[in-house]
């Protein structure tokens, strides 16, 4: 089943089990792992709220013996969506069902309304296994979302969802100038530092 969280209490539970996996407080160019190494797999932003996502995360979870997934909207706050939609961006996929309930929960227009589909509005999205072996962040201003886990290569790789190597270069996968959020070269030389020294293995 797919749950949405059904009120703060819920929401908060939900976002206790995705801190033992992410900092979520933490915004790139930060390292958002708990773990302090992995292996790391980007993929373009769109791609993690996309739909066929939950592939990826169904991948994952039988690969790593979960019982659940929870998918944690963290930007725009869960306040706005509570006010402005009358629901907490906070789901939990049983075992079993990941793939359906990614694309429904994402796709979801409460009341009727598309303007609060967490597939299109979410900017800041954490996602953990409840085995806490593996953690996803995503961030719409950098476009991407980084996939940490402790295994170089896995099933979640075979899915067709594109991804890419962790030594891509960002600009070859995000917006071109002008159109997308600017990057300054610090945050670019901090984050090329982190998965450097963290994200090629442990």
């Amino acid at each position: 089943m797919t749950h949405f969280a059904a009120d703060e209490a819920a929401f908060n539970e939900l976002k206790e089990q995705v801190h033992g996996t992410l900092h979520i407080g933490r915004r790139l160019p930060e390292w958002p792992f708990r773990a302090p190494a992995g292996y790391v797999t980007v993929y373009e932003y769109d791609r993690v709220l996309g739909l066929d996502f939950g592939s990826v995360l169904d991948a994952l979870a039988r690969g790593h013996d979960d019982d659940s997934v929870v998918v944690l909207g963290l930007e725009p706050t869960p306040a706005y969506y509570r006010d402005e939609y009358g629901f907490l961006p906070g789901l939990q996929f049983d075992r079993g069902v990941i793939v359906e309930g990614f694309a429904a929960g994402l796709s979801h227009e409460p009341d009727d309304d598309p303007t609060g589909r967490l597939g299109d509005t979410l900017d800041v999205v954490a996602i953990a296994g409840s085995s806490g072996a593996w953690g996803i962040w995503g961030q719409r201003d950098w476009e991407i979302g980084l996939l940490l886990t402790p295994e170089e290569r896995g099933a979640w790789l075979e899915t067709g969802v594109p991804w890419f190597d962790r030594d891509v270069d960002l600009d070859s996968i995000r917006s071109p100038a002008g159109w997308g959020t600017t990057l300054s070269a610090a945050d670019r030389e901090e984050f090329a530092r982190q998965l450097r020294e963290r994200g090629g293995g442990p």
